[in-house]
């Protein structure tokens, strides 16, 4: 390989099934590569198509669509060579000809077979279009190239390649930074070759996708990385020194994410602005989070207790309204705890009016742990649209104030740790490993008591119902640990 070679990388901001929009941020990443005379360049492979296609992949209208996006894409190119993925029909397993005596038997396993989308490797070049197959190594201008569709650790067999290229599909998830890095250092490192790996940013189905894509040199070095959550090209020569710098914190990635997700889903959905409760525990840092996001002058807090200084700090839009008087018929039916809960859904319905009046987002406060044990009102706080820390455990918001407080001098104040982390963790054994109370408890390293393992069992499973009427998450947790099955249908507890 010449040590002289040039990879662009474009990292753009793909929006789903917008292929006009998504082919512009293509060129203008590429012709800024080819501004810095790039040999190779690599967008990621929802570049084109966008993530959370689902089922419109397998829609014949979509994949032709594609299809003439990817001719009308290649017509913008020079010859400098471009790779991307993109969604095309799956060949059938089973063609006409074959002499096969379940096919002559069964025509209809092929005549019928339905067309279904899956994501492929492209390659443009001089105004053509390739199709690659996935996972293999190509001849790319006398440089030997795997490509491959996927996120997996990959270690080649007796075949040299000049450079591995991973087309990533993978969400972004807390602490997935880190790993990424370790792993395309191993394999860089055991094949004996350069590893770049391209990841869009966007948001889709409430699923993150955070960028950071880079390049990784086979002596455990991290030849060079793009920011996380943000659009840009950038072209690196792999016979210079690397410009890769230390990874940022956990907590700084984790609020770009955030930052990300309530950022997209306001512009995805034509939302001015985001609107929420002053009100609720989490309050301050969903409002710092939202005016990072957006602009503090596009954040509206609603107040009903004159209780907003912390907030203020931050110069978003406050409105306070006078605490709301029921009637006394109503005071004397629903007194005590549904009383407050009454309060709640009042409150939360003059905050989604306000939000409906002036174009915002409602935004809930709760988070995992609270949806997890039940500490919600439904219709109530949580209440909105869109629940930002609703996939956040009570230490991973403490330790995100944390941050906030550090950033913003002060803002909460003093901080105090959950009083029950140990609960967080119990939820995660449960819910997020899925593994049953019983096992768990019969686990010799177990450090929990069975009271508070039965305890959390018991607000996981009265949470069941009403989990499934809450508002769109923003996912920061691994793929593998997002279970929804119904905690109480287990039969091994």
């Amino acid at each position: 390989m010449s040590t002289k070679l040039k990879i662009g990388i474009i990292q753009n901001t793909p929006i789903t099934a917008d292929l006009s929009n998504n082919l512009r941020q293509i060129v203008q990443g590429y012709r800024e590569c080819l501004d810095h005379n790039a040999d190779l360049v690599i967008a990621p492979a929802y570049a084109l198509c966008g993530a959370g296609v689902k089922d419109l992949a397998n829609r014949t209208s979509f994949l032709q669509q594609t299809a003439a996006a990817l001719d009308v894409l290649a017509q913008e190119l020079g010859s400098t060579p471009l790779l991307l993925a993109a969604y095309a029909p799956m060949p059938s397993l089973l063609l006409p000809g074959e002499d096969d005596s379940e096919v002559m038997e069964e025509p209809e396993l092929w005549y019928d077979t339905p067309k279904v989308g899956i994501l492929v490797p492209y390659l443009l070049e001089n105004d053509g279009v390739t199709e690659l197959q996935n996972a293999e190594i190509i001849d790319i201008n006398g440089l030997q190239v795997y490509v491959d569709v996927n996120d997996d650790e990959i270690l080649l067999d007796e075949e040299e390649a000049d450079v591995i290229v991973h087309l990533a599909t993978g969400s972004w998830h807390a602490n997935s930074a880190h790993t990424d890095e370790e792993l395309r250092r191993w394999e860089a490192k055991s094949n004996y070759c350069p590893v770049v790996c391209v990841h869009p940013v966007t948001t889709a189905d409430e699923i993150l996708y955070g960028g950071g894509s880079g390049i990784y040199l086979p002596g455990n070095i991290t030849h060079t990385r793009l920011p996380f959550f943000e659009a840009c090209a950038k072209v690196a020569s792999l016979n210079a020194k690397g410009t890769a710098k230390a990874l940022p914190g956990n907590e700084e990635i984790l609020s770009q994410a955030l930052e990300q997700g309530i950022r997209d889903t306001m512009r995805f959905n034509g939302y001015v602005g985001v609107c929420l409760s002053l009100d609720e525990p989490n309050s301050v840092l969903l409002a710092a989070l939202c005016a990072e996001a957006v602009g503090a002058s596009n954040v509206h807090g609603i107040s009903f207790t004159q209780n907003s200084h912390q907030t203020e700090l931050l110069n978003i839009n406050i409105k306070h309204f006078n605490d709301i008087e029921i009637s006394a018929d109503l005071q004397a039916e629903f007194n005590g705890t549904m009383g407050n809960v009454l309060n709640a859904r009042l409150r939360t319905t003059i905050l989604t009016t306000y939000a409906d009046r002036y174009g915002l987002l409602p935004l809930s406060n709760i988070s995992r742990h609270d949806v997890m044990m039940n500490n919600f009102v439904l219709y109530g706080n949580a209440g909105g649209y869109l629940a930002p820390l609703g996939n956040m455990y009570e230490m991973d918001i403490y330790m995100l104030s944390t941050y906030f407080n550090e950033k913003y001098d002060g803002l909460f104040g003093i901080l105090k740790e959950p009083d029950h982390p140990e609960q967080d963790r119990i939820i995660h054994e449960l819910q997020d490993r899925n593994i049953s109370a019983g096992t768990l408890l019969h686990d010799h390293v177990c450090p929990f008591s069975e009271e508070d393992v039965r305890y959390v069992q018991r607000r996981i499973i009265s949470s069941a119902q009403k989990r499934s009427q809450l508002p769109m998450v923003l996912r920061i947790d691994n793929e593998d640990e997002r279970n929804d099955f119904p905690s109480h249908h287990r039969l091994n507890d």
